[in-house]
């Protein structure tokens, strides 16, 4: 597609140019995905940390009902 003689308007033949561009495109594509898995992680993150709050609130309230009933 592009042949080795022929010069871009910066004085860079065709296929470093368009190297240079592909080069900016993927730091971008990679950059985009590690903000969105960072993005999904954090949200995991949340999301459990919020289930395992409820579940020792649940688990304390059902020790101290246990202490209510069985006062020995």
């Amino acid at each position: 597609m592009f042949s080795a003689g022929r010069k871009s308007g910066s004085g860079l033949p065709l296929k470093v140019h368009a190297l240079k561009r592909r080069c900016g495109q993927t730091a971008i594509e990679y950059l985009l995905v590690t903000v969105s898995l960072l993005f999904v992680f954090v949200m995991m993150y949340k999301a459990l940390q919020y289930s395992l709050s409820n579940q020792f609130k649940r688990g304390g309230m059902v020790i101290i009902r246990m202490y209510k009933e069985d006062p020995w």
